[in-house]
């Protein structure tokens, strides 16, 4: 099945996509990706298109092969098309302060906030081997202490590393039981 190996194509696209702007574009690590790459339109632009082309690989995997191997519900392709319109949407809208940093924010939040149940509806998978929910619920445990810290920090510091690790946490456990366990 050729959609299986889209996620490890899509992880490698964002990790160089997004390595690329801390690289080019350094902000320090109290910063997201998204400011990062709010300060200019070229940046903006990039930012948009690394998520665009990232986005249908992503959904190839998840429906074409994800989604049918593990026998999830239907409700998970539901919430997983929200979160990525929701994060496509987030690349539209710069955090440039006033009502485009609120609506951001409450798009980024919506998309991230819908790969906790993901990962619910991946623990209560039949079709997942016992160390592979080992792995999900210890990377759940590690997203929910990722918000519990933003939420301690009121977002202002570290915001890059809690960002990167809340979405390594996501994929880790996807990658993990796709390819590994």
């Amino acid at each position: 099945m050729p959609y299986k190996y889209f996620g490890l194509l899509a992880v490698a696209m964002l990790v160089c996509g997004l390595g690329f702007i801390i690289w080019r574009w350094p902000q320090g690590k109290h910063h997201t990706f998204s400011y990062h790459v709010a300060t200019d339109k070229y940046k903006m632009v990039y930012y948009v298109v690394l998520f665009a082309l990232t986005a249908p690989v992503l959904l190839g995997f998840f429906f074409g092969w994800f989604i049918p191997a593990f026998h999830l519900p239907p409700a998970f392709g539901v919430c997983l098309i929200i979160s990525i319109a929701a994060q496509q949407a987030c690349t539209l809208i710069p955090e440039v302060g006033g009502w485009k940093t609120i609506c951001h924010g409450m798009l980024a939040g919506l998309a991230g906030g819908l790969l906790l149940p993901l990962l619910f509806m991946l623990l209560s998978s039949g079709y997942v081997s016992l160390l592979g929910k080992f792995l999900t619920a210890f990377c759940l445990f590690t997203m929910l202490g990722v918000i519990g810290a933003t939420i301690a920090f009121r977002g202002r510091h570290y915001a890059l590393i809690l960002q990167s690790v809340y979405y390594t946490a996501f994929f880790v456990p996807v990658l993990g039981i796709s390819y590994v366990l």
